[in-house]
């Protein structure tokens, strides 16, 4: 079975092929993991790979209730320990990191939102306030965008200290990132907006800044073509995602992280696995015979795994012995308590 065969992703050894997806689980009050992280990643450290839920660069890049950050020195104490306790057993964990841009709410930390341009967000936020809409976005002039650039960059020489094994740059589901990248939500006339090649500026420059400390073969970058969180979407998205992937390949960015959501009768890894030269990964919707294919075809070198991880920290012994996954609690994803987070009380 290849999903258990070993993987070197550029200098790291990974025991399989199996990766534990981003998944956003709101256990971080105040913005600060609970103790309960430590067990619930270590727990799961047999995957070849482990991914964490999306990590905000600042306080204005927190999204919603719970989520962590890596911006305090709090806030690194506590993923430094989740981080030890993965390699004291045995596994490889890289930091997602993360700004949610316009999908965000001043009640959470008295700052607008702030997005390429001001299009605001269909739908509700849940806030500290009570439901809201989301508000009008704060838009930074040209020479103001490097700031947030170097917000990425901080967080990122935080990780780098703590012994991360890597850092993935959260580039999907209509985050900020994500919010330069696409035609509907950017609608800017400087360097950052405009064509494609103008669009991916935002981008390219959190990677090269990134870069100062980090090898790039330690690097990755998720995008999601075919998703359409919160209005997002590009008027070509095979041309702008396509062009976006040759861009970091020729970077020589360590990994591509596909949410393979379809995109009309396509699936992005197909037109992405051809420019991309690194490792790409694949996720959203993979069942173990789907992982197979993908891996025996050639058409991804790894493959993540969410919802199949919140109720099966062990998922990768199950897939060795042939044993059936139980199934996701969808009751617990959100919780604030330990049920369902960690192996003790799933």
């Amino acid at each position: 079975m290849k999903l258990l065969e070993p993987y070197k992703l550029g200098d790291l050894e990974l025991s399989n092929r199996v990766v534990m997806a981003p998944m956003t689980r709101n256990r971080s009050p105040q913005t600060v993991l609970s103790d309960w992280a430590v067990e619930h990643y270590s727990a799961r450290a047999s995957a070849g790979l482990l991914l964490t839920e999306a990590t905000q660069v600042s306080a204005r890049g927190q999204s919603t209730f719970g989520t962590p950050g890596l911006h305090t020195d709090q806030q690194q104490d506590a993923w430094k320990a989740v981080v030890d306790a993965v390699h004291a057993a045995g596994g490889k964990i890289a930091v997602q990191l993360a700004h949610a841009g316009r999908l965000t709410h001043s009640d959470f930390h008295t700052l607008r939102p702030v997005a390429p341009s001001a299009v605001v967000p269909p739908g509700l936020v849940r806030t500290p306030a009570g439901t809201k809409v989301y508000e009008s976005p704060w838009v930074p002039q040209e020479s103001e965008v490097a700031n947030l650039v170097d917000e990425f960059s901080r967080a990122a020489r935080r990780a780098r200290e703590i012994g991360f094994d890597g850092v993935e740059i959260h580039g999907a589901h209509g985050f900020l990132i994500d919010q330069f990248l696409q035609s509907a939500t950017n609608l800017r006339d400087d360097k950052y907006g405009g064509s494609a090649g103008n669009r991916r500026r935002f981008a390219l420059e959190i990677v090269q800044a990134i870069a100062q400390s980090w090898p790039l073969s330690r690097v990755g970058f998720t995008v999601s073509p075919g998703g359409s969180h919160k209005g997002i979407h590009d008027a070509d998205p095979v041309a702008t995602f396509t062009a976006l992937a040759r861009d970091l390949s020729a970077r020589g960015l360590g990994w591509l992280h596909v949410a393979d959501l379809p995109l009309g009768d396509l699936r992005p890894s197909e037109f992405l696995r051809p420019v991309f030269k690194g490792t790409l990964i694949v996720s959203e919707g993979y069942t173990l015979a789907l992982a197979e294919e993908a891996l025996d075809r050639d058409h991804a070198d790894l493959v993540a795994f969410g919802r199949a991880f919140t109720s099966n920290p062990d998922l990768v012994e199950r897939i060795r012995l042939g044993q059936p996954w139980r199934v996701a609690d969808s009751k617990t994803f959100y919780s604030p308590g330990p049920e369902g987070y960690v192996a003790t009380v799933l």
